[in-house]
């Protein structure tokens, strides 16, 4: 009675323990604030927030009144050109404001002439200017794109012309545009789902170009089926679930490819928001993982917010600029998507490098400037290159173009101005892969939490360490069997008896004779609650060990792992199977004594910690690739622990299988249920003492 007493006090406190964590981690969820000023992500199994040492520095912010201009009405689009001029776009005014490379007024376009009209462009959302000096105007409120020079002098008008290839009911209303070197013209309109709409140098409809495929996930296909039973109207719902998403801004590089932003993504994992489309419209941006922006998108800073990746913005060596208009965050990617830094953020006062609404933007001088145009502070945020920012530019184009040599220097550098620069690591360990020196590139690529490239790293080492002690090693394996059968030898000749314990005996020969062991348990009482204590131990402590201590390769990262969780599933589900097995077999005239039930789940575990045992071992031997073999070893392993369970409760409950799963499923229905009650308790008491706290107050202090 004391043991039953006991298991179930066991239980009562895991309990408390698991609402108490259950409530202590659903406020950490909103308590790892993303730092405000500029940071990082530290990619490994898990994404990590850290800040990092500027790379981008606020230079000057510009208003009218330092233009020395009339007062700005509205901000709705930015852009520059080759030669250091800046173009800003005040929609509302009906105004293209043109400055220099030093940011003074060189002219203002107020209205374009075009033949005999002066043509006004209200309310114009987008603006590009291309290499030959042409300005590309979307006028959204009158249906073109107009095309001008920098003195106002009309080009081409651009409309949409009757064309079979254009649906019925398209609404053509241009908010962005860019152009090709080649002069052909991409416009993107509102409301339009069918991708940007292009056009020849001489203003031809060619099409439309690139658009978002529709979302075919499993979380799209159930937020399609959610929004269709939450819908007054099914039909909308069902058309509208089909649709692609819209993109909201395009960019043209070098090369004539074209990348595009699409902001909102509703209802999915909000991957690939940014993408480089090709001549033919087919994503060639290795982007179809990647998640721009934040990657914890439901909690930032405490608040539930959806991204908006709104804008993006290329230099001539591939780096990409894309903003949130959410946070107020800019975000920096090499080509192959991978964050340098973030800065910027919301701001509601005066605090210069932070904004309430971001428009767009674009870059100067091949990206050692950033200019940001503010549509609600009515303000233009210049951004500089800082020297750390530059040789972290640098370095990386260095290693993307494989001169490791070079860019060691650099990132050697790099790391003593940063020491949370994880791209720092990662380009040293490429380095000295390059120069063979694997160790090297273990190492740093261990610090840097790249375990693809550790793995690559560690292969080689691995087959040098055993060519070079191939024969040692052999040695030593065939000395330790020899020895082994030695003393087998001796032992059996000697009848000699290493466990002389009956019960461990037991313990131990259960996995590999779990009938006979179970019914000795049942029949002469012969099991431990002792040994089973120190089996549910080491489970524990061996389960600890497989997530922290094990090969680098194999293990959780630190972010990541909750000691006191890892109790819950080990200690606490032994507990609470043993109680609610208990209870429920009691209620069914079941015959398993409790110790009986004890017994059987702590012997059955014990495949699972050798399981853990082993897979820490062999975590220091094998590489990524080869690690699906321990993978399929522990599950395995953790297989036989469910068929021991049910040989054993089978045996102590003389009950037959289809009984057996009866209980089974009403032990699970009670773990349910208590947890339930002590919640309950727990909350119970929580409200009692703030009312009692409460009350304590009102009668002494007032």
């Amino acid at each position: 009675m004391n043991f039953k007493k006991t298991i179930i006090s066991f239980s009562a406190v895991v309990l408390v323990i698991v609402s108490v964590i259950s409530q202590a981690t659903a406020v950490s969820a909103y308590n790892g604030e993303i730092p405000s000023t500029n940071y990082t992500y530290w990619e490994s199994n898990g994404f990590t927030a850290v800040s990092s040492k500027a790379a981008y520095k606020t230079e000057t912010v510009l208003t009218s009144e330092r233009l020395g201009i009339e007062s700005i009405s509205e901000l709705n689009d930015v852009c520059t050109d080759k030669y250091g001029n800046t173009y800003v776009l005040d929609g509302k005014s009906s105004r293209v404001i043109v400055l220099n490379s030093d940011f003074s007024v060189k002219n203002i376009i107020s209205g374009v002439l075009y033949g005999e009209e002066r043509l006004k462009f209200d309310n114009a959302k987008g603006l590009y200017a291309d290499l030959s000096g042409k300005i590309y105007i979307a006028d959204t409120e009158h249906a073109r794109v107009i095309v001008c020079d920098i003195n106002g002098n009309g080009i081409n008008v651009i409309t949409l012309p009757n064309s079979k290839l254009i649906p019925d009911g398209f609404n053509y209303r241009p908010i962005k545009v860019t152009a090709d070197s080649r002069g052909y013209v991409y416009v993107l309109s509102d409301g339009s789902y069918y991708g940007a709409i292009l056009f020849s140098p001489k203003g031809e409809f060619y099409g439309f170009y690139g658009a978002n495929s529709v979302e075919g996930s499993i979380i799209g296909a159930i937020t399609s089926l959610w929004e269709k039973l939450t819908s007054n109207n099914t039909k909308k719902a069902g058309k509208a679930s089909k649709l692609p998403y819209q993109f909201t801004d395009l960019y043209a590089d070098e090369s004539d490819f074209i990348y595009t932003a699409t902001g909102k993504i509703p209802g999915s994992t909000q991957k690939a928001q940014i993408k480089r489309l090709s001549p033919g419209g087919k994503n060639i941006l290795d982007s179809s993982d990647v998640v721009f922006g934040d990657k914890d998108v439901a909690a930032f800073n405490g608040e539930m917010r959806t991204q908006n990746i709104a804008g993006v913005a290329v230099d001539d060596d591939g780096y990409i600029y894309c903003f949130d208009t959410a946070s107020g965050k800019i975000f920096l990617y090499d080509n192959e998507c991978y964050m340098m830094t973030a800065f910027g953020g919301a701001g509601n006062g005066d605090q210069n490098g932070t904004f309430k609404q971001i428009t767009a933007l674009d870059v100067l001088d091949n990206g050692k400037k950033i200019i940001v145009a503010d549509s609600l502070k009515l303000t233009l945020t210049v951004f500089c290159e800082t020297a750390y920012g530059a040789e972290l530019k640098a370095a990386q184009k260095l290693t993307l173009n494989g001169d490791y040599a070079a860019s060691r220097q650099k990132w050697k550098k790099i790391i003593k101005e940063d020491t949370n620069c994880q791209l720092a690591y990662i380009g040293l360990s490429k380095a000295a892969f390059a120069g063979k020196d694997y160790k090297t590139a273990a190492d740093y690529a261990k610090q840097g939490l790249d375990k693809k490239l550790y793995s690559k790293a560690f292969n080689y080492n691995r087959k040098t360490f055993l060519k070079s002690n191939f024969n040692m090693i052999m040695t030593a394996f065939l000395a330790a069997v020899a020895l082994l059968v030695v003393f087998a030898l001796f032992a059996k000749r000697k009848k000699l008896t290493l466990i002389k314990s009956h019960k461990i005996k037991l313990a131990l020969s259960a996995p590999f004779h779990p009938a006979s062991a179970f019914w000795e348990v049942k029949t002469k009482n012969a099991g431990s609650v002792c040994i089973g204590a120190i089996i549910i131990a080491a489970f524990y402590i061996t389960s600890v060990l497989k997530a922290t201590a094990s090969g680098f390769l194999f293990r959780i990262s630190d972010n990541s792992f909750n000691s006191a969780l890892v109790l819950i599933q080990t200690v606490g589900f032994v507990a609470l199977w043993t109680t609610a097995n208990w209870a429920v077999a009691t209620l069914l005239s079941g015959i398993g004594k409790l110790k009986e039930i004890f017994t059987v789940i702590c012997y059955s575990i014990i495949p699972m910690v050798f399981g853990n045992i082993i897979y820490i071992i062999f975590s220091y031997m094998l590489n990524a690739d080869e690690g699906e073999f321990l993978l399929i070893f522990v599950t395995a392993m953790q297989l036989y622990s469910v068929f021991m369970v049910i040989v054993g409760s089978i045996i102590i409950h003389d009950v037959s299988f289809g009984r057996f799963l009866a209980i089974t499923l009403l032990t699970l229905i009670g773990i349910i249920i208590i947890i339930f009650l002590f919640v309950l308790i727990v909350i119970f008491f929580q409200q009692a003492a703030a009312f009692a706290a409460t009350l304590w107050r009102e009668i002494f202090f007032r």
